[in-house]
């Protein structure tokens, strides 16, 4: 599988450094990203699975803690009932607690996102006229072809593991609604707008403090990971690409081992058709 990565033209030092930006959320062009919609923290069927599944535990732990004469005089039943007696009386205030809850969580995750993790977003089409106008600066840009079957994109710790492999974006209509209970790194991580499902969009998602280099930026800095450039296939250049950015891109190649392989081509309005067509160069 091959996926592509547009880019503005004096981003040249990708390919040159063989290192690229993992980007925060915060810099992204859609405003709903990584920021969930979690409803509570947990259901009140959830909730009172757990207080079902814990209560007696804690009965016998809370007076563990009391001198045992006093609590042999003290029945559990009694004290039980109590407990579910205050639970039913504030259960109004116990959802309106838990709904604030996940409300601050929600918030503190969108914050920390912004700290912790970074993004590197790549589509599974070369040829996408809305792409090249938005991502490399109206067709004057380039277009990198990513071998995405390298280990590169292959680096995956555990099963669990949410970063450093490819993922493919979910597009939906509307924003899902969620407890805190049943998230999981697809709500947080991989969900946009079907809006933009003409990106196509893979993901590429890796802890900042893993960066090689930092680059500092405001408002928020630049974060740069290491990449063989063995994973480059081709560079491919936009139907606007100055003259100078081909000779450029000729002279790093040629210049570049590691880039003896690479294949650099252009792109060229179709005749027929609202579409491009590709010129080897």
């Amino acid at each position: 599988m091959y996926l592509f990565k547009y880019f503005e033209p004096a981003r040249t030092d990708v390919i040159k450094n063989g290192c690229i930006r993992l980007t925060q959320p915060l810099d992204f062009n859609d405003p709903f990203e990584f920021k969930p919609v979690i409803s509570t923290v947990a259901t009140q069927e959830e909730f009172k699975d757990i207080f079902e599944k814990t209560i007696h535990e804690k009965i016998e732990e809370e007076l563990s803690k009391i001198p045992l004469e006093l609590a042999e005089k003290i029945s559990k039943q009694d004290l039980e009932a109590t407990i579910r007696q205050l639970l039913n009386d504030n259960k109004g205030k116990l959802d309106a607690h838990l709904a604030n809850t996940a409300k601050q969580v929600s918030n503190i995750y969108n914050e920390k996102s912004n700290e912790l993790i970074g993004v590197l977003c790549l589509t599974e089409e070369k040829d996408n006229l809305l792409m090249w106008s938005h991502y490399a600066d109206s067709h004057k840009g380039f277009c990198i072809k990513f071998d995405a079957s390298h280990e590169f994109f292959n680096q995956r710790r555990s099963e669990n593991d949410e970063f450093y492999h490819l993922r493919e974006v979910v597009y939906l209509d509307e924003r899902p609604n969620k407890t805190m209970s049943n998230m999981s790194g697809v709500d947080l991580l991989l969900l946009k707008s079907d809006i933009w499902a003409y990106e196509k969009e893979w993901r590429f998602c890796g802890v900042l403090n893993d960066s090689d280099y930092i680059i500092d930026s405001e408002p928020l800095n630049v974060h740069l990971f290491k990449f063989p450039k063995s994973i480059i296939q081709e560079i491919i250049l936009g139907v606007n690409a100055s003259s100078q950015l081909e000779q450029e891109m000729k002279l790093i190649i040629s210049q570049t081992h590691e880039l003896s392989h690479v294949k650099l081509s252009k792109t060229k309005i179709s005749e027929k058709h609202y579409s491009l067509e590709f010129n080897d160069l």
